[in-house]
């Protein structure tokens, strides 16, 4: 079995299924077997120790359904130390929400990742924003719509935000734009316009946007173009014309973009090309 490096098991533990976060059964088993072995436990190792050795196994689902029955002082080692990177692709009941907001391992998640289509409606996701030591959120294609993201804009501690495909609009892209913390964002097929263009341009902070297929037009473009520590930017398919590819042109600190999909004329291609600082273009 390979050794981890201690830091990249601290930064992220994967997990390959998600029952013992919404399986109400297996939650109270493990706190009945951890209870049982709490009698006989007598503490031989310092926590740093214990820690040592679950970084030496590369399996999170085993660590979760195995190492938290050890003792109660490598279940506590586990809960406080592990920072785990989790996807979701089971449709979400309430029964389940309300088991997943009981689990130990809550406040355990970092980086999260729901598949498609998971929610009937936004409130059942508000469960999200009770995750304190989130910092990195895919809630693609759940159709939280503006609602939703009311309350995801008051996760302040995220710096990694991907909400595509939720229907947001203007509405929602003003909620989205008051989250400061943000250095990353993907918010594209979220019929958002100029004036939610507007908004976004106002995350002076953002250093990679997704804004592709929705409708700024060259309205939007010129907003954009005025967010000075973007690097990355994707506007495909926003109905840029010359006048707002002329403003995404003057754009000096961009290496990556993506201007494909647009109305622009073959001089303002010639500019875009002459952006030699890409390394990697599509137009």
């Amino acid at each position: 079995m390979s050794k981890l490096n201690r830091q990249d098991f601290e930064n992220h533990q994967f997990i390959n299924s998600e029952e013992i976060f919404t399986n109400n059964n297996n939650n109270n088993n493990i706190e009945e077997k951890v209870k049982k072995h709490v009698k006989l436990e007598q503490e031989i190792f310092s926590d740093d120790i214990c820690f040592e050795i679950i970084s030496m196994i590369d399996d999170s689902w085993f660590i979760l359904n195995n190492c938290t029955l050890i003792s109660k002082q490598f279940f506590n080692v586990i809960k406080e130390r592990s920072k785990l990177v989790i996807q979701f692709k089971k449709k979400f009941t309430e029964k389940r929400v309300e088991i997943l907001k009981k689990s130990q391992f809550m406040n355990s998640i970092v980086n999260l990742k729901f598949s498609t289509n998971l929610f009937d409606y936004f409130e059942e996701a508000k469960f999200i924003s009770e995750m304190k030591e989130l910092t990195s959120l895919n809630i693609n294609g759940n159709v939280i719509g503006a609602e939703g993201a009311k309350f995801i804009s008051g996760m302040k501690q995220l710096t990694s935000l991907n909400i595509s495909y939720n229907v947001i609009g203007d509405k929602g892209a003003k909620l989205i734009s008051e989250m400061k913390q943000l250095i990353s964002i993907n918010i594209s097929y979220n019929r958002i316009c100029g004036e939610g263009a507007k908004f976004i341009s106002e995350m002076k902070q953002l250093t990679s946007l997704n804004i592709a297929n929705n409708s700024i037009g060259d309205t939007g473009a010129k907003f954009i173009s005025g967010m000075k520590e973007l690097t990355s930017l994707d506007i495909y398919n926003n109905r840029i014309g010359r006048e707002g590819a002329k403003y995404i042109s003057e754009m000096k600190q961009l290496t990556s973009l993506d201007i494909g999909g647009n109305q622009i004329g073959d001089e303002e291609v010639k500019l875009i090309s002459e952006m030699k600082q890409l390394t990697s273009l599509r137009k």
